[in-house]
């Protein structure tokens, strides 16, 4: 009698839970249906923001994922995105925890902390220095890469386009580090080591070596990169038999030194250049921070910065090529406000709203980041009557909300500046004013969301501002071939986590007679300013 009663109490004990666990499943997103114990591991390869985008108009705004036992939600419209993201953001600015991203550092990385306090004393100091108000200082120096960067696409012919414009990315360590443009003169790009099976290479030019570590970074994170974050007993294996923990550590201490040495050589320059690590210095806001952790903030901030930039850049180039009249239509405006006696600084900017226009319209149509970084669920929540548990990895699909058809139209696949502009006719004919709410809103998703929203966009967008109009002033970009058949441009090899560019050439010719010989005078200007400091 007693085993009988046993025995019915355990088959309702079973009962019990079976109905608990499929209660909670029944309520989950929608998604695709994946196999036992791998679930949807293997329906996700390169480009999986298009996967995501295609299960969008499948399952819904919100999809599902079970990734061999971890819940994935991905975000695919700005609605849901803004109202667990940011409404809600008390519970979702956690990050996923990594076991190689801990040896290598990720809790001094900003963009891939865990959320805690030394992360918000950290975003706080990246604040201080970054924001809309303090962000005009580094206009000057953003202005002289910009220069510096035209005249480059003009007269250096030898050096291949996407390495030029990898090198307008040297405008970020002006601003952070204050170092002499590194788009300016020639740097050596050799390996300091000769160890060439090594997973980071630092070389002697410091944009080539925190873009390594952008990479380092994102290599190392990404999903399925390490057999131990599924595995998290592989953890106590010991050293000797763990080349990746052996290879972390190393890169660490490696990565933390050269952020140290920048940090240093930056704020204890005689010449104290304007520049972000002098600001965190001086900024009181900083002083719950030791020198390490403010070297980490400089450092996240300038490797997040790199490759976003020149990526952002070269698809601004493309976008030329193919649309000529989009082109035509700012060089109008150029002329019309700045005339061609001088080039255009940050003060032309509220007179400009056509550049601005494509500004934004880059950053929506190729966002360089089209999956953005996880937000990580702190506690069980609903959301439009579906369940999601605590710890669930939410995926912002950037690339999915930059092209929905019920915000952006028909043809919101489409590269048109004219979707954030108004028309109107004047005596000197047809002039666009942007739009009332693109004054306060960045009209697309390419920044993120909430409290990980990007502490250095307002930086970005006047980099990308200045870049945009001193190359188009000065310069007419046009294709090496007559015609672009853009459904048989190849797409670069993808790195990690960014968009991947296209395969394209373009030519860059003087735009007015004189253009050529006053970039040359503004280049030549500028680098004699900067060696008259520095003797």
């Amino acid at each position: 009698m007693m085993i009988s009663l046993l025995f019915g109490l355990a088959i309702l004990a079973i009962l019990l839970i079976v109905r608990v666990f499929t209660k909670g499943q029944k309520h989950l997103p929608p998604g695709p249906r994946g196999l036992p114990i791998l679930g949807n591991v293997l329906q996700l390869g390169a480009a999986s923001w298009l996967t995501f985008d295609k299960w969008k108009y499948e399952y819904g705004p919100i999809v599902y994922l079970n990734m061999a036992g971890q819940h994935i939600v991905v975000l695919n419209t700005k609605v849901a995105a803004t109202e667990l993201l940011e409404r809600r953001s008390a519970m979702y600015s956690d990050r996923p925890r990594s076991i190689v991203g801990e040896y290598l550092g990720c809790q001094l990385a900003m963009p891939f902390a865990r959320y805690g306090k030394l992360w918000q004393s950290m975003r706080r100091a990246g604040h201080a220095v970054l924001n809309a108000r303090v962000s005009a200082q580094y206009q000057p120096v953003q202005t002289d890469e910009a220069v510096i960067l035209a005249h480059s696409l003009l007269r250096d012919t030898f050096t291949p386009l996407l390495s030029k414009i990898h090198g307008a990315a040297s405008t970020i360590i002006s601003v952070i580090y204050g170092k002499q443009s590194l788009s300016s003169e020639k740097t050596e790009k050799t390996s300091e080591s000769t160890d060439t099976n090594q997973e980071l290479q630092v070389t002697s030019n410091a944009l080539d070596t925190l873009s390594n570590i952008a990479h380092r970074y994102t290599n190392a994170l990404y999903p399925g990169a390490h057999l131990v974050e599924v595995l998290p007993i592989l953890d106590y294996l010991p050293e000797v038999i763990t080349k990746w923990k052996r290879d972390a550590k190393r890169d660490f201490k490696r990565i933390s030194d050269i952020f140290e040495k920048y940090f240093d050589d930056s704020v204890r320059d005689e010449q104290q250049r304007s520049s972000l690590c002098v600001s965190l210095a001086n900024e009181k806001v900083t002083t719950g921070l030791s020198d390490v952790e403010q070297a980490w903030v400089a450092g996240s901030i300038a490797v997040s910065s790199v490759e976003t930039t020149s990526t952002t850049l070269s698809f601004f180039l493309y976008a030329m090529i193919l649309h000529p009249n989009v082109q035509e239509q700012a060089q109008k405006e150029l002329d019309r406000v700045v005339g061609r006696a001088r080039n255009p600084t940050f003060s032309d900017m509220p007179f400009l709203p056509y550049v601005r226009a494509i500004v934004k319209e880059v950053l929506r149509w190729q966002p360089a980041i089209p999956l953005a970084v996880p937000h990580i669920l702190m506690e069980d929540d609903w959301y439009e009557g579906y369940f999601i548990p605590k710890g669930t990895s939410c995926i912002p699909n950037v690339w999915s909300m930059n092209r929905d058809k019920e915000v952006y139209g028909a043809d919101a696949d489409k590269f048109r500046p004219e979707r954030f502009l108004r028309q109107s006719e004047s005596e000197t004919g047809s002039e666009f004013t942007l739009r009332d709410e693109y004054e306060v809103e960045d009209g697309h998703c390419a920044y993120g969301f909430g409290r990980r929203v990007c502490v250095g966009r307002h930086v970005a967008d006047n980099a990308l501002f200045i870049d945009i109009c001193i190359i188009l002033w000065a310069l007419r970009i046009e294709p090496k071939v007559p015609s672009i058949d853009v459904t048989r441009v190849k797409r670069g090899p993808s790195k990690d986590i960014l968009n991947p560019i296209p395969d394209f050439q373009c030519s860059f010719l003087p735009r007015f007679p004189e253009a050529e010989s006053l970039l040359q005078t503004l280049r030549d200007d500028i680098v004699n300013g900067r060696s008259s400091i520095s003797s």
